[in-house]
């Protein structure tokens, strides 16, 4: 009898190791380990800092010694004194000159966001071995909510004025819809930053989503990209949901996989109909007013979360680079649980 049950003691323990064993091996792309991955600190060139210290009126001879390093705002035509007209108008309308201020107040210094940032850049490494790190700057945009992120030829500018707080006058007074307004803050400045890096990685092999199921992967993808760059962020900043969409989200995703199905809408192409379910709104008008945006997204992101689980053979660059959603959520067996 005591030997029966050593030796199923025995075999439990060889089941548990075994299944450690798994388990370490099956590990998520967001956990890979960065110890042996180094860059140089991330410092961001803060282009406003620069202009408002400026004297306008003598404008030509002032900016000399910055036009190398801010060459990608001033460009190569700078020493004309036709090119310096708008920098002269943008650095003297009132307006600007506020919310440079303002946001001087807030963003004192950003030695925290380049402390996020060079964390973020060593996962970015660790998954893309030879890219290179883009050149950072900040600037104040005039209140662009649309692009309060811009990305070109490998130099990212962060619109500082595009997040400073919720509670800032402008924004309503310029007609910001209320639910983006609650993301327009510090803390979604990092996964912005990220989701513009993640856009250019799909940007670049010509993915051109045209179904529902299409931007769902895609959206999936890039949440996907965020989960790897930021493994530590809580996931309603990398999807900009608050925390009781989160929860009606988690509580709900059954009925809204159930409900893409019984209306046959996975390979529609009606963008009409894509655009509320993918969408950036206050809820879902397709289901009730306390109910979470982008659920579409958020579906997208669970089925590329389980492909990758699945498939821990498969790195970051390539799942970003796969152009068949058909095979992604085939291979996921995603079951809405």
């Amino acid at each position: 009898m005591k030997r029966t049950i050593h030796i199923i003691q025995y075999i439990c323990l060889i089941g548990v190791c075994v299944s450690i064993f798994y388990s370490c091996n099956r590990k998520p792309h967001y956990q890979v380990s960065i110890s042996g991955v180094h860059i140089d600190p991330v410092n961001i060139d803060r282009y406003e800092e620069v202009l408002f210290k400026i004297n306008p009126f003598n404008l030509q001879e002032e900016i000399q010694p910055y036009i190398e390093t801010f060459r990608f705002f001033l460009g190569d035509e700078i020493d004309d004194p036709d090119q310096l007209r708008p920098l002269y108008d943008y650095i003297t309308d009132p307006m600007i000159k506020e919310l440079y201020l303002d946001t001087r107040d807030i963003y004192p210094d950003l030695e925290a966001l380049e402390e996020s940032l060079t964390l973020a850049f060593r996962y970015y490494r660790a998954h893309y071995h030879d890219m290179p790190i883009p050149r950072i700057y900040s600037y104040i945009s005039g209140l662009d909510y649309h692009q309060p992120i811009k990305y070109a030829s490998n130099h990212l500018v962060i619109g500082l004025d595009m997040y400073l707080g919720s509670e800032y006058p402008k924004y309503q007074r310029i007609g910001v819809p209320a639910y983006q307004i609650v993301r327009m803050d510090a803390a979604y400045m990092l996964p912005d930053i990220v989701r513009k890096i993640g856009e250019k990685h799909l940007q670049e092999p010509g993915i051109i989503p045209e179904t529902l199921l299409d931007y769902m992967i895609y959206e999936g993808k890039l949440l996907y990209f965020m989960d790897c760059l930021l493994p530590g962020l809580d996931d309603s900043f990398k999807i900009g949901y608050t925390a009781e969409q989160t929860a009606w989200m988690l509580h709900n995703r059954g009925m809204v996989w159930s409900y893409y199905l019984e209306n046959d809408m996975l390979y529609s192409s009606d963008r009409q109909m894509i655009n509320k379910f993918i969408g950036d709104a206050p809820f879902t008008s397709a289901f009730s007013r306390n109910s979470a945006p982008k659920t579409a997204a958020w579906i997208g992101w669970q089925i590329v979360r389980e492909y990758m689980r699945r498939h821990p053979d498969i790195s970051l660059s390539q799942l970003m680079a796969e152009q068949d959603s058909r095979k992604i959520i085939h291979e996921s067996r995603y079951r809405g649980r």
